[in-house]
């Protein structure tokens, strides 16, 4: 909804931390101000020789938020509950203007002064503890841009802004970010060249005393430089630098990285082309990474019809770790050839051949190779559109040498209900795992957060409905695990689909995969083979304001076969009375066989509804509603109600937002609360 948008943006409380820098720009804005408010005429000139100030705009800016949150154990855990009080006052002002000329230095220049009040509350078994703040609110943004129409051209760049950010059950996180860099240019089209510089320190502290603060610092320089012998013959190098900085969990590293690239097109009309690059990468600190890497890619265009590429890669890379595991030393070569001939204006075929050696200093060798003949086929008809495409694939992968223990760092996995987080590694070790948000400032807890299961050789992570997760979240996970064997697996598979567009909205579908793997020896570890037929009925239908699917899945494997059903539909429609109203609802019904049988049934419907009571006055609302019934982590329901006003007349401003949700499952009920006010004038 656009009104919590700008009340989420407008909602920004931070203790006042005066930085040498903040203090600086703000002298600087000061006498920007009162040299804009003494200059007379339409476009006011300044006293000071050389600045103008083309606009000012002044705004007063009043907010209050409440928020409150509640969970109740079922099991006898207790009862815990928060609530934050915040209110603001503030005055702003935003300059456009330039330095002598706008061609010189043209520059736009917003400050934010004003003072906070926080209060926060927290009751868990009947004890209660308080704390409260009192501050200053610095915010500034400046941008300028130098010599736009010269050939070397650049701009300036420093901020400082605050965001709160409300996070499930617990206290919210304010969060204070200064950015500072500079960008140059030399615009010549011999040797194009550029600099950038950026220093970004987020300042991440919790309205809760008794939570810990942190603070992420990142510094980047980035140099790149060209020389074209012709217009198409390139040589290009880049450098890049990078610091990294993150508390309280303790991640430090800074890293250089030296790209050599060299791009030549030849032949009769320079249809074909050869692209070089060599790359090295120095990574050190918590966790080190060498590496150096050569590639070339190759293409050709025999005719309009038939083209071809190729490619070769060579890696040779040292990586270290944060748990003691042994350094990882690899070295790997990478060969593959793609030729794509298009048959017909309908009909576009591909075969892919690759091969890979691989060779680590633990003594693990492993070898892929394999071929991919591809056919796509894209055909109009009376009726609309026929599509249809068809990919076999058959790849041997040999492993000698046993297992080899790796580590991955801030791998990035999204929640999306129902369905689970799948890492991208096999065999992992379950107790290695570790869960952060992307702010590496709150650690998620098995079993009250997520839930982990183990798939065959996968790991399953699915979020807890009455955790700290929200759906649709972004986390970081670190785990260990471990890779090698010895065993040769021999994959064969069919993929094969086709789906027709009909004019009137409808298109029907059909899909199936079909995968066969043999492992030898049969016991080997390291794998475990998987066979796999699966059949995907479906059917959509997307026309004007309704989009409705259907569809219906069989999926036979020697690992987790299970059946599923999956409905959604899409529905806006726009009232007489001037409101527009949208509908979405999604249900799926997900049966698992076998060892890992379990059934889950799921449920979300949400509403929104906007109408614009006159030309002053809108008003906004929306409804989640969801529940979950699975055999294996039993029942939960919730549901989201966001209700706004926003009214605006003129140069005054007034927007009301109340969010209430309420999720239950068999171990606890949740409550949580917010209003919003938020008043601006503008003058």
């Amino acid at each position: 909804m656009s009104a919590r948008a700008d009340a989420d943006r407008a909602s920004v409380q931070v203790r006042a931390r005066p930085t040498p820098r903040s203090a600086l720009a703000f002298q600087v804005l000061g006498c920007v101000i009162l040299a804009g408010c003494r200059a007379p005429g339409g476009a006011p000139r300044s006293e000071t020789r050389g600045l103008t100030i083309t606009s000012a705009e002044r705004t007063l800016e009043l907010t209050a938020r409440i928020r409150e949150q509640e969970q109740t154990s079922k099991v006898g855990a207790g009862r815990t509950r928060s609530e934050e009080q915040i209110f603001e006052e503030t005055v702003g002002i935003e300059l456009e203007g330039s330095v002598y000329h706008p061609n010189f230095l043209e520059f736009t220049l917003a400050g934010l002064l004003g003072v906070t009040q926080q209060d926060f509350e927290d009751e868990f078994d009947g004890r209660k503890r308080t704390s409260s703040d009192d501050g200053d609110i610095y915010e500034f943004d400046f941008e300028g841009d130098f010599l736009k129409k010269k050939p070397t051209p650049g701009s300036v760049f420093a901020s400082r802004h605050r965001s709160l950010q409300p996070r499930p059950f617990l206290s919210s996180l304010e969060t204070t970010t200064t950015n500072y860099g500079v960008v140059w240019q030399l615009v010549d089209p011999k040797t194009p060249t550029s600099l950038q510089f950026n220093h970004t320190e987020v300042e991440l502290d919790p309205l809760d005393d008794l939570e810990e603060p942190g603070l992420q610092r990142n510094t980047t320089f980035r140099f790149d430089t060209a020389y074209r012998f012709s217009e198409h013959n390139t040589l290009s190098f880049t450098y890049d630098y990078r610091s990294i900085e993150e508390e309280p969990f303790g991640l430090a590293y800074d890293s250089d990285e030296f790209t050599l690239r060299h791009r030549l097109a030849f032949g009769d009309r320079h249809q074909h082309g050869l692209d070089s690059e060599l790359d090295y990468f120095d990574q050190r600190g918590s966790f080190d990474i060498r590496r150096t890497r050569l590639r070339e890619i190759l293409r050709f265009t025999h005719t309009e019809a038939l083209k071809s590429w190729y490619r070769f890669e060579f890696t040779d890379r040292n990586q270290g770790n944060l748990s003691g595991v042994p350094p990882i030393g690899e070295r790997s070569y990478l060969v593959s050839g793609t030729l794509e001939h298009q048959w017909y204006d309908s009909l576009l075929s591909q075969l892919f051949a690759f091969a890979q050696w691989q060779d680590f200093d633990s003594g693990l060798d492993i070898t892929r190779y394999g071929l991919q003949p591809s056919v796509n086929y894209r055909k109009h008809n009376p009726w609309g559109v026929l599509l249809a495409d068809y990919r076999f694939r058959i790849q041997r992968e040999d492993r000698t040498g046993g297992l080899l223990t790796n580590e991955v760092i801030d791998e990035r996995a999204t929640f999306n209900d129902p369905q689970p987080a799948v890492l991208a590694n096999i065999n992992v070790r379950i107790n290695s795992i570790f869960m952060t948000d992307t702010l590496q400032t709150t650690m998620y807890l098995s079993g009250r957060d997520y839930r982990v299961q183990r798939i065959g050789d996968q790991v399953e992570i699915e979020r807890v409905p009455t955790g700290r997760i929200a759906d649709g979240q972004t986390v970081l996970i670190d785990y260990i695990y471990e890779f090698g064997g010895d065993f040769t697996l021999d994959t064969l598979s069919h993929d094969f689909s086709i789906r027709q567009n009909f004019k009137f909205g409808l298109a029907p579908y059909y899909r199936i995969r079909y995968q066969d793997q043999d492992l030898d020896p049969k016991d080997a570890l390291g794998i475990t083979p998987e066979d796999i037929t699966a059949n995907m009925f479906g059917a959509e239908f997307d026309r004007g304001p309704v989009r409705l699917t259907a569809e219906y899945e069989d999926h036979d494997s020697t690992i987790v076969p299970f059946t599923a059903v999956r409905l959604s539909a899409n529905l806006k429609h726009r009232f007489e009375s001037g409101g527009t109203g949208l509908l979405r609802a999604r249900w799926s019904d997900v049966s698992r066989f076998g060892e890992f049988a379990r059934s889950t049934r799921f449920l979300a419907v949400e509403t929104r509804y906007r109408h614009r009571i006159d030309r002053h006055l809108t008003f906004e609302g929306a409804v989640l509603y969801r529940t979950e019934d699975d055999s294996a982590s039993g029942e939960d329901e919730g549901v989201d109600v966001d209700l706004a006003l926003e009214w605006l007349i003129r140069d005054t401003e007034l927007r009301v937002t109340y969010e209430y949700g309420q999720y239950e499952d068999e171990f606890a009920e949740n409550d949580n609360s917010t209003l919003f006010v938020q008043f601006r004038r503008r003058f």
